[in-house]
């Protein structure tokens, strides 16, 4: 993956990589020569602090094209990122710095800031915090790092060597992150996942996903801390896709009117609201719109119905469904950008009849299953027939069965290597050939 973003970074030079709102709420753009540039200074300022290959580096921050910069950064010299949640308390973000030793730890806002210094005298192994936002008061001295000062201590030749040497072990066995989980059932267990895990979803989403290229754009609001949107981030950059990075859930809304995303990760939570709100906007219009609106709900249901059966829909059919397409189903196209390719879709159930909705009036959802054990996704829709009812097809060289229980067993290159200091858990994870054990419950 390091070698993928970094032919990039020859290949796209003036092309925007990533895009972050500044203080006025403007985008502005990180060109993908700036990415390698910005990365490099960042990986030898962690050198500086004698960070060695496979150590671990915390990430407690917001989404901000900074967020992956550090995130590069550690791949690049070798080390392990730890992406730690900010709705976690103090004590929960305390946990994982001990129990992954962090040795620094990049934060986002003023928030997660001074949530950090709470607990950062309990931390042995934190030698420095580095705040993403310059404009964040410092308030001590002996962790506390701004962004730009710290970009400067990696401002040396000395480093360049070491740097090369670090790129050049580049190891497919290497963490290339551990990823905690939630703990709702007890301590958080740390989730080990290689760069042959990621590797082995670069080319399976590749031949899944084949329509991405590097002319898309990708939203990204949902948080880097979960293995969803990372992982979709890692696959937009490997295609040279632009992101754009929400640092506030709350202005999705306004963001997608700006950005205007060919792609973007959801949650059914998120289409659910979509979904109310246009039936509540229906129900509240006149007896015509209403009218208008039923017919073209139908006629797009009846088109996706035939579809699911692998069957092309009549020339009369078809008629009416492009004319529904322009007087109906644009304008609701308009409330997601109106450029949408298609939203990866994962993270909880989502109701069938809500998928059929926004197949019908052709938004081309993609709901998946995966786990963070799993390097995201195991199994997502297709192009051609979808079956609601479902999680879609398992992605390409992944074996999928069922065992005691309905248990769901998964086996494929993307399978976590276990549990972080945690051989017990790890062991009963997976079954004695080899099948990691998901506890979801399903059929095929």
């Amino acid at each position: 993956f390091v070698s993928l973003f970094r032919n990039n970074v020859q290949q796209y030079p003036q092309k925007d990589a990533l895009m972050g709102r500044d203080a006025s709420s403007h985008w502005k753009g990180i060109t993908w020569e700036t990415l390698g540039s910005t990365t490099t200074l960042l990986s030898k300022s962690l050198l500086s602090l004698g960070v060695q290959p496979q150590e671990t580096v915390g990430i407690l921050a917001q989404n901000t094209p900074q967020w992956s910069l550090a995130d590069l950064a550690c791949l690049q010299i070798r080390a392990i990122p730890v992406p730690i949640y900010t709705t976690n308390t103090a004590e929960q973000a305390l946990y994982v710095m001990n129990h992954a030793e962090v040795k620094v730890l990049f934060v986002g806002d003023e928030k997660q800031y001074h949530k950090a210094l709470e607990v950062a005298s309990q931390c042995p192994t934190l030698q420095m915090i580095v705040v993403c936002d310059n404009e964040v008061p410092l308030t001590e001295k002996q962790y506390s790092i701004h962004w730009n000062d710290f970009l400067a201590l990696g401002n040396s030749p000395q480093y360049d060597t070491e740097l090369d040497k670090r790129i050049a072990e580049r190891n497919l066995d290497d963490l290339f992150t551990i990823i905690y989980t939630s703990g709702t059932t007890g301590e958080p267990k740390g989730v080990m996942l290689t760069y042959e895990n990621l590797a082995f979803q670069m080319v399976g989403h590749t031949e899944r996903l084949s329509t991405v290229d590097n002319t898309d754009t990708s939203l990204a609001f949902l948080p880097l801390s979960h293995v969803f949107e990372r992982a979709w981030t890692y696959f937009c950059l490997y295609k040279a896709v632009t992101v754009y990075y929400l640092d506030d859930t709350n202005l999705v809304r306004e963001a997608l009117a700006e950005v205007r995303p060919t792609l973007m990760c959801a949650v059914p939570r998120f289409y659910e609201k979509i979904f109310a709100t246009v039936h509540d906007r229906a129900d509240a219009s006149s007896f015509v719109k209403r009218k208008l609106f039923r017919l073209a709900i139908a006629t797009g249901k009846r088109v996706l119905a035939l579809r699911e059966q692998g069957k092309k829909p009549s020339f009369v059919l078809q008629k009416a469904y492009n004319f529904f397409d322009k007087m109906v189903y644009k304008k609701l196209k308009e409330a997601l950008g109106g450029r949408i390719k298609f939203m990866p879709c994962g993270g909880a159930n989502l109701e069938p009849s809500i998928g059929r909705f926004f197949q019908s009036i052709g938004i081309n959802l993609k709901l998946g299953y995966g786990m963070t054990e799993t390097t995201a996704t195991i199994s997502c829709w297709g192009d051609d027939r979808i079956n609601p009812q479902s999680v879609g097809n398992v992605m390409p060289n992944v074996q999928v069965r069922i065992g005691e229980e309905n248990e769901i067993l998964v086996k494929g290159g993307m399978v976590m290597k276990g549990y972080y200091k945690n051989p017990e858990e790890t062991a009963k994870a997976f079954t004695l050939d080899g099948y990691l054990r998901t506890g979801d419950a399903g059929n095929l």
